[in-house]
């Protein structure tokens, strides 16, 4: 039984082929449709996936279950002039806050201010420009996991003493010592200060095009003193366990040091990446059913072409269908062998459709210099495939079922 089912499938498929053959450029005209939405589902799917990971990978760099106290949020979204003023008025994130957090947290792992500022970085001759110098405390290295390629990072006794030490990135040490492969110990010059190099940070590569080895950190007090009256606020940086437990603790400590009534809104933002790529999950959302909405368009039109070819084809092989029905052949293997003629076209437009979305992702990811990952969701290519074998099912069941119908002797009478 299995041998005559597996017989009977291949003469459908070979029939199935063979039709295709003899009708090379109406089955390609009949497929374009099919392959358009396909190469638009697996085409803008494998970009959507790239971005995604591109975009963790970046936030990554921020630190895994960490959490930002900051003044402002990190995403404001849409929002009116009356709401911005409302949180630009808000008050700023001191050493109050900090020193409340460390107190009475206890659900938190490490806490540490964090000022950063962009600043001229010069050693002799050589100037590194806009460095983003990070005035913080010894515990910020184990925050963001942030690991030391040579040398050594901040000290408790760093910050107590105020030391002039500093520890940089490989992107500045590039830049202000060409020449030396071990920078430790030697001096440079940040706001006029003289400083002394005590490590150099692995290199982290990039975050939203923007280099995160561009870096200098400096201990918090000297980074106080340098910003002085135009520190407006710090941010406070958490590494946490459970972020919803801890976030719920900031709030609690937070409202009670700020003084904020039951009822009143909360004057300060509470920040993580995490957040960040669920907000940015938001947005591609809208970007994901705008491709459907596109694929599903392409789709149905090129199902329409599946079923007026497939008529065509029923009406050009009548007598065809009547000899084979004289000698023998049930409705049932006629209406087989037209609807899995229709899904075979379906399903080698869909091959078509992911070969070239695969392409044009790769394309793109080239020509983005790997900020944009190639990768395709294997999903995505099954998710195609589906939609190709359900045109051509839906498509192709009416054909198929006409050419079932029809009487053995009409069909050899006709003409």
């Amino acid at each position: 039984m299995g041998l005559l089912i597996s017989g009977f499938l291949v003469e459908i498929l070979r029939s199935s082929f063979d039709s295709i053959r003899s009708n090379k450029l109406r089955s390609f005209l009949t497929t374009l449709g099919i392959v358009i939405g396909v190469m638009t589902v697996v085409g803008v799917m494998s970009i959507i996936s790239g971005l995604k990971r591109s975009v963790a990978k970046s936030f990554s760099q921020l630190g895994a279950n960490v959490i930002y106290v900051d003044k402002y949020p990190w995403f404001m979204g849409k929002m009116s002039r009356e709401e911005w003023n409302k949180i630009r008025k808000r008050k700023d994130i001191d050493l109050k806050a900090l020193n409340a957090l460390k107190e009475y947290g206890t659900s938190f792992k490490f806490v540490s201010p964090l000022i950063t500022r962009g600043f001229n970085i010069t050693r002799g001759e050589k100037e590194a420009v806009e460095v983003d110098v990070q005035g913080t405390s010894q515990d910020f290295v184990y925050i963001i996991k942030q690991n030391v390629k040579l040398g050594r990072y901040l000290s408790s006794d760093d910050l107590k003493y105020k030391r002039y030490v500093c520890v940089l990135g490989e992107d500045v040490v590039k830049t202000l010592f060409p020449e030396c492969k071990n920078p430790i110990g030697e001096k440079i010059k940040i706001q006029g200060r003289q400083f002394n190099v005590i490590g150099i940070l692995e290199r982290r590569g990039e975050m939203m095009g923007m280099s995160m080895d561009n870096i200098a950190i400096i201990p918090f007090p000297i980074m106080a003193e340098f910003v002085g009256e135009d520190r407006k606020s710090i941010t406070i940086a958490i590494s946490v366990e459970d972020e919803e437990e801890a976030r719920e603790e900031i709030r609690w400590i937070l409202r009670r040091v700020r003084n904020l009534r039951p009822g009143e809104e909360d004057d300060f933002s509470i920040n993580s990446s995490e957040a960040l790529i669920r907000q940015f999950n938001e947005l591609t959302k809208a970007l994901f059913l705008f491709s459907i909405a596109i694929a599903g368009i392409s789709l149905v039109v090129g199902g329409i072409g599946i079923m007026n070819i497939m008529l065509v084809s029923v009406s050009e092989r009548t007598r065809e269908i009547g000899i084979r029905k004289a000698i023998g052949a049930k409705p049932s293997e006629i209406l087989g062998q037209f609807l899995v003629e229709a899904v075979v076209i379906c399903l080698i437009g869909g091959i078509i459709g992911i070969f070239l979305g695969a392409s044009i992702t790769k394309i793109i990811s080239v020509l983005s210099r790997g900020n944009l990952p190639f990768y395709i969701p294997i999903w995505s290519i099954f998710l195609g495939f589906g939609f190709c074998g359900s045109i051509g099912i839906f498509f192709g069941f009416f054909p198929a079922r006409k050419a079932s119908k029809l009487n053995p002797v009409e069909a050899l009478r006709y003409e």
